[in-house]
């Protein structure tokens, strides 16, 4: 469920002033005993039927009068069969994802749920807002205004780490986990050389946009284009600025968290006027530091299996799992799904268990080099992308209260027990809710992944750049078709920068509009875009 969670990042998103829906929700926060009625329809990625089952049966032992049904899709496709449901009409479901699906976001076909957070939680007494660790999940209140909104609530955890085979390691006579992208490299030598298969990542176009691949892609051009921060970050008289928080930041790249959304605002409308631009790292044509991190990404992506440009995530998680791949990319919980996920037939593509081998983890070995900017980072941030249908203030009051059980001590139990006798399922890190205890093997195994810092959720160069032009679908599909021609040798490292230059540039007004923004935005870009109906 990672990859979907993590494709294409959504964050708070500070749109044209308009009204929220439903800005006083009707609730249950005062009633004794539950009168709530109707029925509340869950489809996820990837999920885990029996976690959610579980927590379904959980919340109708409470409230008899409501009907739980839980019916998750497969990842793959599952952007386009949400977006099907819109275009047939109101969807029957309530409760999704909704990251990879910007334009409906944009079209506020979910319920904000700003509004609901100061209702009071009947499944703890307090009003919601009091059940969440608002830092960890990156959220302001102090700073949040009507022309805000939250589309989706995360309130859990990930931290993309590699996952090796330790018995792969000692054959290949390789000793320690590599700190650096040049042992990396000479660990995979050995490995490739060993018969082995270095790293096994999918590779095909799923994978270049929305998962596995698309985070190396990422993750390793941050090191590059980090100083974006001093084109996007806001100016005093931006409509983004806050003085409590902006008034004091300088730019130090050699601090892992400098350009958190809690140490520095960002305005949005200057990382698209430097795209426009192109200034400083968003310019890619011609950009040394460009050239730099496509040469290093190409080589990495080398250490792939055969055929890598037709890898799925499952088929790459099969090889391994079965042996055959050295590494991965995946998440801490990885420590509880592996032994699971060895015993199951499914997932391994073989005829009964296979031989489980010992297994470890280490961090982003960075890139080193006169054009790196700084180390390595991940993606470490809140997940869940739960988004709720916007249907009628009633429907919405129940998703919430559902959520709201969910997020409570009692309903967060349900669901991590659940996970814990699950066969397919796995915590991937700690969630960001107060008043949670986790299980004591979960709390130590969660404290041995050490922070690096964090790439995701900003308008970096290398978010919204590195695998085409901002998430905008053809400017993605184009870059696929780019990066596989390099990736293949069929292309020089100048070529297929000034194809995804062209790329850019190609769909840049086309990207604008999809956001609802218009060219002339940018030539003031300290004011806030005006209301614009589609």
């Amino acid at each position: 469920m990672v990859a979907a969670l993590l494709s294409a990042c959504s964050k708070n998103e500070k749109t044209p002033e308009t009204d929220p829906p439903d800005a006083k929700p009707e609730g249950s926060a005062d009633r004794s005993a539950s009168t709530l009625e109707g029925e509340i329809k869950i489809s996820l990625p990837n999920a885990s039927a029996v976690v959610w089952n579980a927590v379904g049966k959980a919340y109708m032992d409470k409230n008899p009068g409501v009907k739980v049904t839980v019916d998750h899709k497969p990842q793959e496709g599952y952007k386009e069969w949400l977006t099907a449901q819109f275009a047939a009409g109101t969807p029957d479901v309530d409760l999704v994802t909704n990251n990879e699906v910007l334009n409906l976001v944009n079209d506020q076909k979910f319920v904000d749920f700003y509004p609901y957070f100061e209702n009071n939680n009947p499944y703890t007494g307090k009003t919601w807002k009091d059940s969440f660790d608002l830092d960890a999940m990156g959220i302001n209140l102090e700073g949040v205004g009507a022309e805000d909104h939250l589309w989706n609530l995360n309130f859990e955890s990930v931290q993309i780490v590699w996952v090796y085979n330790k018995e792969i390691f000692e054959k290949a006579g390789v000793t320690e986990t590599p700190k650096t992208f040049d042992e990396l490299t000479a660990a995979f030598d050995k490995i490739k050389a060993a018969g082995y298969i270095p790293l096994g990542l999918a590779g095909d176009a799923n994978s270049m946009w929305s998962s596995t691949a698309g985070w190396l892609a990422r993750i390793y051009a941050d090191q590059y284009l980090r100083d974006f921060i001093n084109i996007t970050r806001s100016e005093p008289q931006d409509y983004t600025y806050l003085p409590e928080v902006d008034d004091n930041w300088s730019y130090d790249p050699s601090d892992p968290y400098n350009d958190a959304n809690s140490k520095v605002t960002k305005n949005p409308l200057r990382a698209w006027q430097a795209i426009k631009e192109k200034t400083g790292p968003f310019q890619v044509a011609g950009n040394p530091a460009w050239a730099a991190y496509s040469e290093n990404l190409k080589k990495l992506f080398s250490y792939t299996p055969d055929g890598f440009f037709g890898v799925k995530d499952t088929q790459a998680y099969q090889l391994f799992l079965t042996g055959k791949a050295a590494t991965m990319m995946s998440t801490p919980g990885s420590y509880w799904k592996l032994p699971k996920d060895f015993a199951d037939e499914e997932k391994t593509g073989a005829t009964g268990a296979v031989q489980p081998f010992e297994y470890g983890f280490f961090n982003m070995p960075s890139m080193e080099g006169p054009e790196v900017k700084g180390a390595a980072r991940t993606i470490q941030i809140p997940i869940g992308f739960y988004g709720i249908v916007n249907k009628s203030a009633e429907q919405n009051a129940l998703n919430m209260d559902f959520l709201m059980f969910l997020t409570s001590p009692e309903g967060y139990n349900v669901y991590v027990e659940a996970i814990q006798n699950s066969p397919d399922a796995s915590l991937d890190g700690a969630p960001a809710l107060k008043d949670i205890t986790l299980p004591e093997e979960m709390t130590a195994a969660f404290a041995d992944f050490a922070p690096i810092g964090n790439t995701e959720g900003y308008d970096s160069a290398a978010n919204i750049l590195a695998r085409g032009l901002w998430d905008y679908q053809p400017s993605v599909q184009d870059w696929v078709g780019s990066v596989q021609k390099y990736f293949a040798g069929k292309i020089t490292t100048e070529q297929y920068l000034n194809e995804l230059q062209a790329n850019i540039d190609k769909y840049f007004d086309a990207a604008l509009k999809e956001r609802n923004l218009e060219l002339s935005d940018l030539n003031t870009p300290e004011k806030r875009p005006p209301v614009r109906n589609k």
